[in-house]
């Protein structure tokens, strides 16, 4: 579980109950798995207010390969083998913001099967205004993707569940969202943690911030 207050770093942006972050690729699955183990998916974009913010906050960062994918990032949209489109996150698809022709064909033989985002204008085809979505095939092009991660707030913390399976590991999650594992302070915070995260594991039992790494049987958080 992690908590702390969150630290807004480059790529670190709070908006309503949600974390962005970078998450690595180079590949949509590669993205989407970075993005689980910070709690989340790929992003889930739900109207146009949401796409401009990402535009405008979240541009410009994205150096992964080369100059002719600049900027570009992966979102939680996937496409199945019927050419049917859903969020990675199984929210409903209720807004689309696809450059005029795409996606494509999905019987082209290129077969396109996932979403991204251009955040900033070029002059290369699509991404010739900032917003605008394409379809990619597989691992083409690779590139970093936008993870959403919701959270749940309590006074001036954001917890989250990330992925494990060690501490350390689980620790290094809540590090890349600016915090730590959970510093449980008194008895209301304990019971607090019982009551809203019940059974997100299939043995209901989590990392906490206790470690004795320093000194054996000294336990500190």
């Amino acid at each position: 579980i992690s908590s702390e207050a969150v630290t807004l770093g480059n790529n670190l942006v709070i908006r309503g109950n949600s974390i962005y972050s970078i998450a690595g690729g180079p590949t949509w699955h590669n993205a989407e798995a970075n993005a689980n183990k910070l709690g989340g998916h790929l992003v889930t974009i739900n109207d146009a207010e949401e796409n401009q913010w990402l535009v405008d906050n979240l541009s410009g960062r994205d150096d992964y390969y080369n100059v002719g994918y600049y900027d570009q990032y992966w979102i939680g949209l996937d496409q199945n083998t019927a050419g049917e489109w859903s969020w990675s996150s199984g929210e409903d698809l209720i807004y689309e913001n696809w450059y005029p022709g795409f996606p494509n064909d999905p019987s082209n033989f290129y077969g396109q099967l996932h979403g991204e985002i251009a955040l900033s204008a070029t002059n290369q085809g699509w991404r010739s205004e900032a917003g605008f979505w394409n379809d990619e095939i597989f691992g083409a092009g690779g590139h970093y993707g936008i993870a959403e991660t919701p959270f749940v707030r309590r006074g001036d913390s954001a917890y989250v569940i990330v992925e494990g399976p060690t501490w350390d590991e689980a620790e290094a999650n809540a590090n890349k969202l600016g915090g730590h594992l959970v510093t449980i302070n008194d008895a209301e915070e304990n019971d607090w943690l019982v009551n809203n995260f019940p059974n997100e594991t299939i043995w209901y039992t989590y990392w906490i911030g206790l470690n004795d790494e320093n000194e054996d049987g000294a336990f500190y958080n």
